[in-house]
């Protein structure tokens, strides 16, 4: 094993992380390269932030030596791993035990008396054994396989300890970025981080101390331990001041903290109350009730084994009910899970691939908060602190701290009455335990919202994890392992919690198996390029689109054939792979005045590639790779890329820009519940609307004429003209006319009226599961009886009606500006997409020889910031 890297080299594999998924995951592989003589020699690097490999934070130092398992042991490891591992636990358990006590304190140390049976006869099957001993296990067997391998010159395993802040795709190749050191270039790059860190509660610092208060935001930061003893500082400098500490969360990590917080007498002993915060006020469960259990059948959930098909939402409700039904007995998820979770559990084969990605995203992880179980030792201290009326626990969200003198209140929203309310007595302590971020918080890694930005990774609908394929790949050659896979479906399993060993040893053999895979089928791949002025071209271009991409409005000529005109002409690239027809994109081809160079530009509106992955990450690096090289080959100086709101910048070859917040709304599943969630200035404009008897039609394929459309063009014409748009954005009323009408069953034209008089109007496009408003416009003299507010909360009744799943409203010019905002009001609690565009420069040397020549004067930057104009020559009008 070796610390350094020759960073010259290229590594064959690179895993960011080092918990127990790398582990895993190395073990697989390694064993596999141990089982074929014949594989070639493998560089493997692997990097971690903390300098502390093979056991991440749960099972290394940084949780210490004496935190349990929050489940037994039977129930963490499975087989085949169970039984060298006890093997292992038998040989070594004097120095485990001994390690254990002499960390640990009065609950330890009682952990070992009461179980000291079971450890001499090595029974350790039912224990809920320290997670330290497990990761001990972990990190000799990683050491011991990597070092044999490595004497017989099998491969290299190289360990870096730094703070990856971003990655680079070029050249087929990962490079991966750090502070301050030399990147690591890398064939396979796999991110295995674990889960998102902690949300900071209050401020944003990991601890904060004053005279009267200690808040620690994460409490495994740096060492658990380290955290206790700052406790234990804090309380001894109290000098005889009662103390009160708060645990907001009641999951593992709650659980967890007021189990040391007692272990240690130096710290239980100066604490009068401990009080739990969290949102059901509810903690895990303990222990099972074998005599209720027997007269307890989960009969909603096996009502639904008699169809043949079912939706996620009807197995989780069903989940629900028959939870509720073991509540109102007093039968706690200790009893229930394993019934409950195999009833369930046996109807997911009932479900289609979106509806297994509905419930890994939207159902999983809500029913298993339901479902939390947790050991003994810890209910049991909540009972000793109970008798001693040390413990509260109260149902509620933390909101605040407040200043009251010299002393601290918690304010939090409770749940019961949705007010929000103050602890009756001072705070001292805090702890955070709650869960981790979400995938569009601005606070995630530097690491993640690079990539995020630059379309490497995409957060699927959960939040909390990235979208893979079947090879767990989030882009070409970059897997994602661990739980960060929540929300995907792998191998037709819905996947929503990756953080039980089982799951992570399954996972992990699966990714190995892609690792090492040679790539045996060589595909026939081609890139096409079509000139839509030729006749010829132009309509094999739409025959493609037609027959292939079924007709995608948003790539039909007639969406962007305005574009043609003196010198600027337009072209199409279509990918094919083994004749198949895999990715297709537009683009509008200038020539640069007085020269012999060209550039160009996407399309007005959502653009870029479209693509048919079939599972391949690969298809956008070779589309972008074959296009590149027709550029060089043709002139083509710079290119400039609008992308849609689908991801399709993934594996761009230039450079991206996170250009403008769009809102993408979620249409509920029925109109009372999506009345709620509006601002109330839209319900309340809406309201006035109705007073003025205004009326909306909707005119699609079945009634759309050429008066309706000249109706839309009048209005459209005038908003553009009011709101000074710019010359691009006027289309001629023969490029609507004739849009809509070759296609009217990709358009939806809706028009209010105020006594038979178009006031206000929008052409809305209408593809698969969604909505998205184009163009459109209202009539500034009627603005006083709100005909925008009526027409947008009327589309979204007759969307729902229709059943679409999403509408697209775009953004404002700029981010957060009025128009906006109006957007935003009618999905405010929605998440927003980023649009993004991008910027490549083909030929910097002409480039910036265009620059000087256009300019008059040498440009230093030649790539430009978000908000410069580019390409940089065309700032000017060349007569």
């Amino acid at each position: 094993m070796t610390t350094a890297i020759n960073q010259k080299q290229i590594e064959d594999i690179t895993f960011i992380g080092s918990g127990i998924s790398t582990s895993f995951t190395l073990l697989h592989l390694l064993e596999k390269v141990k089982d074929k003589k014949e594989h070639p020699f493998l560089n493997i690097t692997v990097i971690d932030k903390y300098g502390e490999f093979n056991t991440g934070i749960p099972y290394g130092k940084r949780s210490g030596f004496s935190v349990l398992l929050i489940t037994s042991l039977r129930n963490f490891l499975p087989e085949p791993e169970l039984s060298p591992f006890l093997k292992w636990l038998k040989l070594n358990k004097e120095w485990l035990i001994d390690e254990f006590k002499s960390e640990g304190g009065e609950l330890s140390k009682k952990w070992v008396v009461d179980h000291a049976t079971e450890i001499k006869n090595n029974e350790w099957e039912d224990l809920f054994i320290p997670r330290r001993f497990f990761g001990c296990y972990i990190d000799e067997k990683v050491k011991t396989t990597v070092d044999s391998l490595e004497k017989e010159k099998r491969l290299k395993v190289s360990y870096i300890a730094s703070e990856v802040i971003d990655t680079r795709f070029r050249d087929d190749c990962w490079e991966v970025l750090y502070e301050n050191t030399t990147p690591t270039i890398t064939k396979k790059l796999v991110l295995s981080i674990g889960s998102l860190p902690t949300n900071p509660l209050w401020k944003n610092d990991t601890l904060l101390r004053e005279e009267n208060l200690l808040f620690i935001n994460n409490p495994y930061k740096l060492e658990l331990q380290r955290t206790l003893e700052t406790i234990k500082t804090f309380l001894k400098d109290s000098k005889g001041k009662v103390r009160n500490a708060v645990i907001v969360g009641s999951n593992a990590s709650g659980l967890e903290m007021l189990y040391k917080m007692n272990d240690d007498k130096g710290i239980s002993d100066l604490i009068d109350t401990f009080t739990m915060l969290s949102t059901q006020g509810l903690l895990p469960d303990s222990e099972i009730d074998f005599q209720k259990l027997s007269n307890y059948s989960p009969g909603t959930l096996k009502s639904l084994q008699k169809k043949e098909s079912l939706t996620a939402k009807e197995i989780a409700d069903a989940v629900y009910k028959d939870l509720d039904a073991a509540e109102r007995i007093d039968l706690g998820a200790a009893s229930t899970v394993g019934v409950v979770s195999s009833a369930f559990g046996s109807l997911l084969g009932k479900l289609n691939k979106r509806e297994l990605g509905n419930f890994a995203c939207y159902h999983g992880n809500e029913i298993g908060r339901r479902q939390r179980v947790a050991g003994l030792h810890y209910s049991n201290t909540v009972k000793a602190l109970k008798k001693k009326n040390r413990f509260q626990h109260i149902a509620g969200r933390f909101s605040d701290m407040k200043k009251n003198g010299n002393t601290y209140n918690l304010e939090y929203l409770d749940t019961a009455s949705k007010k929000k309310m103050v602890t009756k007595h001072p705070v001292d302590i805090v702890i955070n335990c709650v869960g981790g971020m979400n995938l569009y918080m601005d606070k995630i890694p530097e690491l993640l919202k690079n990539m995020l930005q630059k379309g490497y990774i995409s957060a699927n609908d959960s939040k909390i994890g990235i979208t893979v394929n079947n090879r767990m790949e989030a882009s070409h050659n970059l897997h994602i392992v661990g739980p960060l896979l929540a929300g995907n479906v792998i191998l037709d399993q819905a996947v929503w919690h990756v953080e039980h060993c089982g799951r992570i040893i399954a996972f992990s053999k699966v990714l190995s198996e892609h690792l090492i895979q040679p790539d045996i089928i060589k595909d026939k791949i081609a890139l096409n390029v079509y000139d839509l002025t030729d006749e010829t071209d132009k309509n094999h271009y739409q025959n493609i689109i037609s027959e292939q991409w079924n007709d995608n409005p948003y790539y039909m000529l007639n969406y962007f054939s305005h574009h043609q005109k003196k010198d600027v002409g337009l072209i199409a690239f279509e990918l094919k792979k083994n004749d198949e027809s895999v990715a297709v994109m537009p683009m509008v081809k200038r020539k640069i005045p007085n020269t012999d160079f060209f550039d160009v530009i996407s399309p007005y509106g959502y653009s870029g590639p479209i693509f048919k992955y079939n599972d391949d990450f690969s298809i956008p690096v070779k589309f972008w790779d074959l296009v590149d090289t027709w550029y060089r080959e043709n002139d083509i100086i710079t290119e400039f890329v609008r992308f849609s709101l689908n991801q399709n910048h993934k594996s761009y070859s230039g450079e991206c820009f996170p250009t403008l917040d769009n809102v993408n709304g979620k249409l509920l599943g029925n109109f009372e519940d999506q009345w709620e969630r509006f601002l109330p200035k839209v319900r309340n404009n809406y309201r006035k609307s109705l007073k003025y008897n205004l009326k909306i039609k909707f005119f699609d394929k079945n009634n759309i004429k050429e008066k309706h459309i000249r109706d839309f063009y009048t209005i459209y014409v005038n908003t553009m003209k009011r709101n000074d748009a710019q010359a691009f954005l006027f289309f001629s009323l023969d490029y609507f006319n004739n849009l809509v009408l070759s296609n009217p069953e990709k358009f939806v034209l809706c028009t209010v009226y105020n006594k038979k008089i178009p006031i206000s109007t929008e052409l809305i496009i209408v593809k698969d599961s969604y909505i998205h408003a184009f163009l459109g416009g209202t009539e500034e003299e009627y603005f006083h009886l709100r005909p925008n507010d009526f027409l947008r909360v009327e589309v979204i009744k007759w969307a729902i009606e229709m059943g679409k799943k999403n509408y697209i409203l775009g953004g404002g010019v700029r981010n957060n500006d009025g128009l906006y905002k109006s957007k935003k009001a009618l999905f405010p609690k929605d998440n927003d997409v980023m649009f993004y565009t991008g910027r490549k420069i083909i030929d910097k040397k002409k480039y910036q020889e265009l620059n000087h020549k256009l300019l008059g004067a040498k440009v230093n930057n030649t790539e430009g910031e978000i908000n410069d104009f580019f390409p940089i020559y065309r700032q000017v009008k060349v007569s």
